[in-house]
């Protein structure tokens, strides 16, 4: 920039002394450098815009144009507010007072649904009598956060379901123990109906503490972090078998499952059990949201990087905030749950390279959609 400002006090102070092919190359010159800097500008990984005094676009570079998804180089001299209405300029563009140039740098973030779902950073910093706007692609920073954030929930409920497991197992232990020196006290008394019917209740305190000790385990079991065995294999494998097992469920529930199953399927690397799991507590959410009947439409389809299978039903769905939380632990729609069946299924799908999608609109059903990388991708060119 200082050399073009040299540049220009040196062809105005002789401008006069020029004849037209000085003046012919100068302006050739002059062009040049203009295009140097433009591509230099058009290469940068941030947009950039140049906003005047009285708002007009001045400037802008092609990534500008494709971060915001808007022809900025047909809009030039026209009102910035008028080609992005929903932008938050009145904190962008904070002239001052006296009007001799803009008051202080400012700052935002936007959502964006178009093209694609975005979330970008503007920044303002004031030069003279205009203002340069930064735009910054800030939606891996943001996805990264919240990965961490979740990571650091996750780490807290493992460390506490192991000390809750560990604080239950004891008492039920001790009662476990207590119930058997009770039986056997019962058994030393002569045969009747009192005898028999305090044994049996015995017996039946005994099978419940067994099974809370059973659930205990399990849940201890489910909120470590297991690595999965992976192995070539495809999703419609787990996918039968959860329907299978689930069979029964859904017959009393008067659900109408349809399934599409491509007649080939590629292969994916997954541990089958866990992708079981997956599956299982997707359908039975499924089920849980369909109180009097409906349909559940299951589809299995690739692309030349990943294997879906998506589950739609009729339910009630849900309202924008209950989605945004779906997948927190202890965050939970049903009257009876913990809300962590959903945040162990996206723990292993993402355990498996993928991850799971949800879709939902009060009065139009819910659609969970697992992804899951190929196990080899295809190549497509371009060219």
């Amino acid at each position: 920039m200082a050399h073009m400002k040299k540049f220009f006090k040196k062809v105005a102070d002789r401008i006069d002394k020029l004849d037209a092919a000085d003046r012919r190359h100068q302006f050739e010159a002059l062009a040049n450098e203009i295009g140097f800097l433009e591509s230099v500008f058009n290469t940068l990984s941030e947009g950039v815009l140049v906003i005047d005094a009285s708002g007009m676009l001045m400037y802008s570079n092609s990534i500008a144009e494709r971060l915001a998804a808007c022809p900025f180089s047909r809009g030039r001299g026209k009102p910035i507010r008028d080609m992005l209405p929903g932008w938050d300029w009145d904190r962008l563009l904070n002239p001052s007072a006296e009007g001799a140039g803009w008051a202080r740098k400012a700052s935002c973030e936007i959502e964006i649904a178009y093209p694609e779902r975005r979330i970008l950073e503007l920044g303002s910093l004031p030069n003279g009598s205009a203002v340069v706007v930064i735009i910054r692609d800030v939606t891996g920073e943001h996805a990264r956060a919240a990965d961490a954030r979740e990571s650091e929930r996750t780490d807290a409920i493992q460390d506490l379901a192991a000390g809750l497991a560990h604080e239950i197992g004891n008492p039920l232990n001790a009662l476990s123990m207590n119930l058997q020196l009770m039986a056997r006290e019962f058994r030393k008394e002569p045969d009747s109906a009192r005898r028999e019917r305090l044994l049996a209740d015995v017996a039946t305190a005994q099978n419940e503490i067994r099974r809370i000790i059973d659930i205990n385990r399990g849940f201890l079991e489910a909120m470590r972090p297991v690595r999965p065995n992976l192995v070539p294999g495809s999703l419609a494998d787990p996918l039968r078998d959860t329907l299978e097992t689930l069979k029964p469920q859904i017959e009393n529930r008067c659900i109408h499952v349809t399934l599409d199953l491509p007649p080939a399927l590629p292969l994916v690397a997954l541990d089958r059990a866990q992708m079981e799991q997956v599956f299982f507590n997707l359908v039975k959410n499924a089920l849980e949201a369909m109180k009097d009947g409906g349909e559940l439409s299951i589809a299995l389809d690739s692309s030349d990087d990943s294997v879906t299978v998506s589950f739609r039903d009729t339910g009630a769905g849900m309202a924008p905030s209950a989605v945004a939380a779906l997948f927190e632990p202890y965050r939970t729609t049903k009257k009876q749950g913990t809300g962590l069946g959903l945040m162990l299924s996206r723990r292993i799908a993402r355990a498996h390279g993928g991850d799971i999608d949800v879709e939902s609109k009060e009065g139009e059903g819910t659609k969970f959609t697992v992804i899951v990388p190929r196990l080899e991708k295809r190549v497509r060119s371009l060219t």
